[in-house]
């Protein structure tokens, strides 16, 4: 019975030299995610603003008659271009003509009435001073000298009129330009109400036409310098095709209102236009930017986050601890955004594998594999920049663009 007890005293005894001689196994622990990671980086910006703007001819003169008569001649292909000066239309001169020698003949036979009034004026003042004449006499001749007088200024301004009315029979170009459609063929008659004969435009320089809202009015207005009327902006057209203009713009017309219905300001650019490349009517895409670039750190559009609190990025820290950083954020374009404070260059933004993570996972960050969304590096020269402005490196469109 004694032994019953002892064997059974000494099994745990067994039990726990057997456990206390074997390791216990480690629990598995999950491998940290990874993620790539980005340096914030400082580049050369332009604060671009975008419009859309209308072509408009920089002069445009409708062509009509001033006098009524049969079109006698056209002296023009439509649509061809035209020199200032040319012949362009001809009507029937031969009735306006004689109106020219009627006068003429009426403005001789004043002259003569004038010369006898003249003469008898002369003898009538002679004779008054020595009183060997009535003053009635003297009276009637002074009368008859004004009346010639007037008869002659009214002759001269009916062949003035014949005359004018004579060359209004000839129409030419007032300027270089191109000359549309004439909807009035040879030997129709026309007058004042005929309407336009044809209409002459001058395309070089072209002038567009555009608006802008407040917001980016301020915008512009904030890069006015001390002593300037007017803030520097360089002005780029876009085709419907998305192509670039080969030659920059000026603005040459700012209105003095902003209209109070829409709550726009309208502007025109002038553009150089020898080739005829761009034709009135047109629809463009005007980009309004600074005359150089400014140097801001840029974050890639991707890694930006918005939420009640504003924009935020996900940054890895030296540890390998995913932190949240709220930004204040200003221009951004199609792949990046100005951050304006609380954030560092050099600092590690996450751009790929975001949604793997939280605030405070450690993580294992590796480089970016794609340059899609590769910050510009302040050491690119500007005119590389300006080449690559359509890519969004340099070229940001304003704050109120949709966010991602």
């Amino acid at each position: 019975m004694q032994f019953r007890i002892r064997g059974v005293c000494l099994l745990p005894a067994v039990l726990c030299l057997i456990l206390s001689g074997c390791d216990p196994k480690p629990a598995p622990t999950a491998a940290s995610p990874e993620v790539e990671v980005l340096p914030a980086a400082v580049g050369p910006v332009r604060e671009t603003i975008t419009a859309i703007g209308e072509t408009k001819a920089d002069e445009k003169v409708d062509l009509v008659a001033r006098v009524e008569g049969f079109l006698k001649k056209r002296n023009f292909k439509e649509g061809q271009p035209v020199k200032k000066g040319d012949l362009l239309f001809e009507i029937e001169p031969e009735m306006y003509d004689a109106e020219v020698k009627a006068a003429q003949a009426g403005l001789e036979k004043s002259l003569a009435a004038r010369k006898n009034a003249d003469i008898d004026y002369e003898r009538q003042s002679k004779l008054a001073k020595e009183d060997a004449t009535s003053g009635r006499a003297y009276d009637n001749a002074a009368a008859r000298k004004m009346e010639a007088d007037a008869e002659v200024e009214a002759a001269e301004a009916a062949l003035t009129k014949a005359k004018q009315n004579l060359s209004y029979t000839k129409i030419y170009a007032p300027f270089d330009g191109w000359i549309g459609l004439a909807p009035i063929s040879e030997g129709n008659l026309v007058g004042r109400t005929s309407g336009t004969l044809a209409s002459v435009v001058r395309t070089n320089p072209m002038r567009v036409e555009f608006v802008l809202n407040e917001m980016d009015l301020l915008t512009l207005l904030r890069g006015k310098k001390k002593g300037q009327t007017r803030p520097e902006v360089r002005v780029q057209l876009y085709t419907q095709d998305g192509r670039e203009y080969d030659a920059e713009g000026k603005i040459s017309f700012w209105d003095n209102r902003i209209d109070p219905d829409s709550g726009t300001l309208r502007l025109q650019a002038v553009f150089p236009n020898p080739d005829g490349k761009l034709i009135p009517g047109m629809f463009t895409r005007i980009k309004l930017s600074p005359p150089k670039p400014r140097e801001a750190l840029l974050v890639p559009l991707t890694a930006v986050m918005t939420d009640q609190a504003g924009d935020y990025v996900y940054i890895v820290d030296k540890d390998g601890i995913v932190r949240r950083r709220t930004l204040k954020t200003g221009y951004r374009d199609e792949t990046h955004v100005v951050a304006i404070d609380n954030l560092a260059p050099g600092e590690e933004i996450i751009v790929n594998g975001i949604q793997k993570v939280r605030p405070g996972m450690k993580v294992k960050a590796v480089p970016v594999k794609t340059a899609d969304t590769a910050v510009p590096s302040a050491a690119v020269p500007p005119e590389q920049t300006e080449k690559k402005s359509e890519s969004g490196a340099a070229d940001i469109a304003p704050a109120d663009a949709p966010r991602r």
